[in-house]
């Protein structure tokens, strides 16, 4: 038995590999019986995929899951959720991580999703104080947009302040108001909002 199937026998008996990761081990077992070996672009593509499994690479991730804490976990949430409103970036782990809550990504893809300059504004916006607190009175700006439009100028009382914040944007904290004379509320961005001065 050759070298290389040697180790692709070992790399497929690994119980850890994924799906497609165990499909192309076989693809390329099946290619080194059949012609004798692999071409040095398959046996390359073959070691970067066996690397991802190595004792170095598995202490790593093992320390990685271990040091996994709550707040780690509500960073990606908001990371998640902040990419299933702005796709189509990271949007199949986005979903993944919305889904199931004890999932827990790789610290490449963690670095990724939530250490960039987008998502870090995201997380100050929340965990800055909300300019106006839930039972205080504000006016909706004459410069608020989109879904706000109809609300220009309009007096209401704040409902919530803890809505998701879909953009990076300065103050796009999401707020719930009730505008006077309405029975229902509504959602709108805490930067078409001001102080309401009687």
């Amino acid at each position: 038995m050759s070298e290389q199937i040697k180790r692709l026998d070992a790399f497929l008996a690994l119980v850890e590999i994924s799906k497609s990761e165990r499909s192309f081990g076989e693809s390329l077992r099946g290619s080194a019986k059949k012609w004798g070996k692999l071409t040095s672009k398959q046996w390359g593509a073959f070691e970067r995929m066996e690397a991802r499994h190595g004792p170095e690479v598995k202490a790593s991730r093992k320390a990685w899951n271990d040091a996994w804490n709550e707040e780690k976990a509500h960073k990606l949430k908001v990371a998640a959720e902040y990419y299933l409103h702005n796709p189509p970036y990271f949007g199949d782990a986005a979903r993944s991580i919305v889904a199931d809550e004890t999932y827990i990504p790789s610290e490449k893809l963690y670095r990724k999703m939530v250490e960039n300059k987008y998502v870090q504004k995201v997380l100050a916006t929340l965990e800055a104080d909300a300019l106006y607190p839930a039972g205080s009175l504000v006016k909706v700006r004459k410069t608020a947009r989109r879904a706000s439009y109809n609300l220009r100028d309009r007096i209401a009382m704040v409902v919530s302040t803890d809505g998701p914040v879909k953009t990076a944007a300065k103050g796009a904290r999401t707020y719930t108001i009730l505008p006077f004379g309405e029975s229902a509320t509504v959602e709108i961005q805490e930067r078409w909002l001001k102080k309401h001065r009687s």
